[in-house]
Order: structure tokens, then C-alpha cells, then sequence
């Protein structure tokens, strides 16, 4: 009874007859969406214009990537930035006065954004304050900037469309998330749409928020930060329906939040340079955003009789070894060892015929 409720574990339970492979695949993903921009210098609008709006190609940069893709929720901008020398800005707390003056001339800035000039100018943002004089792409950031900042509540009416192809070669089968039957006018929710590709970014942020409540949205709002979408395939092929129908399911993490001691939130600089009147200008712009990552996991299984026969073998194998083990056991630990042996062992007294040199029981 043993050795058959052992093979039957081995065999059935742990699906020890069946040969398993991972999933290769990659995904197309679109974002879409329009948001409102809170733009912290309402100077830089239009006259006929009382609000900035963010589509996918702005918010949405780049367009595309592989397997991931990144919505921009803030941007810091400094307009027409030339090659000169201009005041430091006083996040970079480079304070001088008449009497103390640490300005060194050549010596890079703490941001590297430009080189000291060696004198202590007053400030752009303050002129009570004295800061070191730089020679860099002026005004310095921060110091004459204009913040603009995506509505939340447009954020989380974003959709992102993620279309997957995964391919197990070893059973010759290929999966989809998009298929004929596909409504577009979905929006996933596993509990009455769990094979919708198209997912609201609320849902997401949801999601992780009830996860682990201690999480600062605001933070990761205004930061950005970096979530994981896990698109998990579990596929069955000794069953028909999963050769041609199996679906992943999804779960969400988020592995870097604006709150970061060490490095809060995700961000990355890019620059649109122009001339007017033979002079180099440029429009730098600090971007903040959330960067989903798109992580693609699971296992498919099929019948292989090598692997049901190589289960059975390991199962054996298994029971050899148990069988050792308990002989082990009775023979020099249990308690009762010694009626074990005697009850296994026979004890025989040999006695020698000198004359004919044969040994008789």
C-alpha cells in the first residue's frame, strides 16, 4: 500500500509524468489617455488657454519599449537656456558673502551643471542672498523653472492595452492575450474580465495601495517610482482547452516608491536645443514618472512517458533509500534493537570435523 501511495504522490500529485517549459514571449503595449497639467508659471500659456493638456505623446516617453512602458506625471522645465554665467540656484547651497567667499574658480558645481567662476553674486531666486557665480547653460535649473504636475485624477483614468505572444517551442504551442473574441471595450478585473488586455492605471495603483497601505501615492505621484506588472501562465496541455485557451493571470508590485531613502522615485533629463539670431538656445526638461516593468513567468506542462517513466525510477529509488534508512534506525537506535536483531538475524555454532576438515552446523 506504501509503495502505491508513494508513486501516486510522485506521479500524479507533483505530475512527475509530465514535461514542463517555461514561456518565451514579448509584448506590444499602448498607453492612452489625456490628462490636465497644473503648470506652475501660467505665464508660459496662450492667452485663449486656461489649462495645459498632456496626451500619449507627452506623457508617454518614450513611446515604446520592450516589454515595459512609462507615464510621466511631472515635469520641471527651464525655458531658453543659453551659455553664460548666472547665479547658482540655492538648492545647491553654494552661499558665499564678502568676507567668506568659497568659491573656487573651475571647480565643477555639486550637480555638475556648471563650472565656478569664483565670485559671489547675489541670487536669482533672493537677492538678500549672495550664492557662487557658475558658468553654465543659463538660468540654472530650479532657479527660474516652471513645474507642471498631471491631474491624479486623470492619471488613473489612463489605459494601458497590453497585447502578449508567448510560444512554448518543446510542445509546439503559441498563446495570445489578444484573440478573436477580444472586446476593446473591456477594462480587466479578474473577477468578471480576467482576460481583458486592457487595464485602467487606477485599477493598478489600487491594487498596490491595498497591498501595503503605508504607501505614499502623493510621493510616488510627484517622484515617480517603478511597478511591476507579473503576467503569470500556468498552462495544462493534457487538456485541450489549455493548448488553445490558456490564460495568465496578473499581480502587481511595487519595487521602488518616491519615499526612497537612497534614490526616491525614477526621473531622467532630455533637451530641445533651437537658435534665434545666430544664438544656441535650449529648453531643459526634468521628467518624473512610474516605469511598469512587464515581467512574464510561469510553466507549462504536457504528458512525456521518458518523464512518467523517470518518475516511477525516482519513486523506487526513493523507497530503496527508505528502506536503509528504517534498517538503519531499528538496528542501532530504537529501543527495542536488539529483539530486531534476533528476530532477523539466526545465530549459528559451527563446529569443525578435524578428520575430514569440513565445517558442520
Amino acid at each position: 500500500m506504501i509503495p502505491i501511495i508513494f508513486l501516486s504522490y510522485i506521479v500524479w500529485r507533483r505530475k512527475g509524468y509530465q514535461r514542463f517549459q517555461e514561456p518565451h514571449g514579448s509584448s506590444i503595449i499602448k498607453v492612452k489617455g489625456i490628462g490636465r497639467v497644473v503648470v506652475g508659471n501660467p505665464l508660459v500659456l496662450p492667452d485663449n488657454q486656461t489649462q495645459a493638456l498632456w496626451d500619449a505623446s507627452e506623457f508617454a516617453i518614450p513611446p515604446i519599449e520592450e516589454n515595459a512602458f512609462f507615464i510621466t506625471t511631472r515635469k520641471t522645465i527651464t525655458y531658453d537656456q543659453t551659455l553664460s554665467v548666472c547665479p547658482s540656484a540655492l538648492n545647491e547651497q553654494l552661499f558665499c558673502n564678502e568676507i567668506n567667499n568659497p568659491c573656487k574658480q573651475g571647480k565643477p558645481t555639486n550637480n555638475t551643471f556648471g563650472f565656478q567662476t569664483g565670485k559671489c553674486v547675489p541670487s536669482f531666486e533672493d537677492r538678500t542672498k549672495r550664492v557662487c557665480e557658475i558658468n553654465a547653460w543659463c538660468p540654472e535649473e530650479l532657479s527660474n523653472s516652471t513645474d507642471d504636475q498631471l491631474d491624479v485624477s486623470d492619471l488613473q483614468n489612463f489605459t494601458v492595452f497590453i497585447k502578449t505572444i508567448v510560444s512554448f517551442g518543446e510542445f509546439n504551442i503559441k498563446l495570445r492575450t489578444v484573440n478573436d473574441d477580444t472586446k476593446f471595450s473591456c477594462r480587466f478585473n479578474p473577477d468578471n474580465a480576467a482576460r481583458c488586455p486592457i487595464f485602467r492605471i487606477g485599477y493598478i495603483l489600487e491594487r498596490l495601495h491595498k497591498e501595503d497601505s503605508t504607501k505614499n501615492l502623493t510621493a510616488l505621484y510627484s517622484h515617480g517610482g517603478l511597478i511591476e506588472i507579473k503576467q503569470n501562465w500556468q498552462c495544462n496541455f493534457d487538456f485541450e482547452i489549455d493548448r488553445t485557451g490558456c490564460f495568465p493571470t496578473y499581480s502587481f508590485k511595487l519595487l521602488q516608491d518616491g519615499e526612497d531613502l537612497f534614490s526616491p522615485g525614477i526621473n531622467y533629463r532630455y533637451v530641445n536645443k533651437y537658435r534665434v539670431n545666430g544664438i544656441e538656445y535650449r529648453t531643459l526638461t526634468k521628467v518624473y514618472g512610474l516605469r511598469f516593468v512587464l515581467a512574464i513567468t510561469g510553466e507549462a506542462g504536457g504528458f512525456d512517458l521518458y518523464y512518467l517513466f523517470l518518475a516511477i525510477g525516482s519513486g523506487i529509488s526513493w523507497m530503496v533509500i527508505a528502506d536503509f534508512i528504517c534498517e538503519f534506525i531499528f538496528k542501532y537506535i530504537h529501543k527495542n534493537n536488539e529483539q530486531y536483531c534476533q528476530g532477523k538475524i539466526f545465530i549459528c555454532d559451527l563446529v569443525q570435523d578435524r578428520n575430514v576438515g569440513t565445517i558442520k552446523f
